[in-house]
C-alpha cells in the first residue's frame, strides 16, 4: 500500500460509488458525532469524557484512509488521538499491554474499499469491551458519505452503546496532530 496522504476520496476506481480511499472530515451537524455515550460506556470519568467533549468541539476529527482487496490502512487525527492503524483482512492481531493484558482486532470486507467491519477486543478502566467498528460508504444525491457505527459492550457491566458519526470528503490541508493527542503507531499486518 501506498502512504497515505489528503486528497478527495476516490470516486471512479471502484465503479459509480466509488471507495473510502481519500481523506474524511466528521461532518459535527450529523447524526450523533459526540461520544459521551461510548466513553461512558467505557469507564471513563466525568472530567476525561468532558476534555474530550470539548477537543472535539474545537477541532476536527480527520481520517485518512487507504483501502484495498487485502488491507486497511487509517489515520485518525483529532485533539485527543494520533492513531495510525494498518491491518491485513481476515487476520486478527493480537498486542500486549502494560499488565499482560491483551488486545485483539480483527477486520473483515465482503466489499473491499467500499465497506470494512473492525472488531477489537480491548482491557478499559473497568474490565472488557468489544467495540464493532463498521464504516460503509453511501452516496447522497452527489456526495460521499462514510458512515461510521461504532457499537460498544462492555462485557462486565453488560451495558451497550451504539454511535453513528458520518464523514464527508476533506480537500485542503491538514495541519499536524494537537500536542494533546495521544497516538500508537499500529502496524498490524505483514
Amino acid at each position: 500500500m501506498s502512504t497515505l496522504g489528503q486528497g478527495d476520496p476516490e470516486s471512479s476506481s471502484r465503479g459509480v460509488l466509488g471507495t473510502m480511499n481519500g481523506t474524511w472530515i466528521l461532518d459535527k451537524r450529523r447524526g450523533a458525532p459526540s461520544m459521551r455515550g461510548y466513553l461512558e460506556t467505557m469507564g471513563v470519568t466525568e472530567l476525561a469524557i468532558e476534555a474530550h467533549e470539548k477537543g472535539e468541539s474545537e477541532h476536527d476529527t480527520i481520517s485518512i484512509i487507504e483501502f484495498d482487496d487485502e488491507h486497511f490502512k487509517i489515520k485518525k487525527m483529532s485533539r485527543v488521538t494520533d492513531l495510525g492503524l494498518e491491518l491485513k483482512l481476515g487476520q486478527e492481531f493480537r498486542q500486549t499491554l502494560p499488565g499482560d493484558r491483551v488486545k485483539t482486532v480483527l477486520a473483515t470486507s465482503d466489499n473491499p474499499g467500499q465497506s470494512v467491519r473492525i472488531i477489537s477486543r480491548m482491557p478499559t478502566m473497568n474490565g472488557v469491551a468489544t467495540v464493532v467498528d463498521t464504516k460503509t460508504l453511501q452516496r447522497e444525491d452527489n456526495i460521499l458519505v462514510l458512515v461510521q457505527t461504532l457499537v460498544l459492550k462492555n462485557e462486565r457491566s453488560g451495558k451497550e452503546h451504539t454511535t453513528v458519526r458520518y464523514f464527508v470528503p476533506h480537500q485542503g490541508e491538514i495541519g499536524p496532530a494537537a500536542v494533546t493527542a495521544k497516538g500508537t503507531g499500529l502496524k498490524l499486518c505483514r
